[in-house]
């Protein structure tokens, strides 16, 4: 995984937990918004990248459907495993 990725999802964790934690009602609503829109703009990033590199040839054929594809299985674990660790669930 590159870096930056793992800083993305790093800081949509941090994001979560930090939600998790805050006693204020009104205060968790709001965190728990932004990170949703933080999480939403990460995967667009993400597949924001997947589609300059995917046209860059002018085509994109199956090979790289099915590499987006498994770029949102990954993203969707991830958010997975982040709901699990505030939840206080191991797997």
């Amino acid at each position: 995984m590159k870096q930056h990725d793992f800083l993305n999802w790093l800081g949509c964790g941090f994001g979560t937990v930090l939600t998790a934690v805050q006693t204020n009602q009104i205060f968790q609503t709001i965190s728990l918004i932004l990170t949703c829109i933080a999480t939403a703009l990460t995967i667009a990033y993400t597949v924001w990248k997947w589609w300059k590199k995917a046209s860059a040839d002018g085509k994109i054929d199956e090979e790289e459907v099915k590499e987006l594809i498994n770029i949102v299985d990954d993203s969707k674990e991830k958010i997975e495993n982040i709901g699990d660790k505030k939840n206080g669930k191991n797997q």
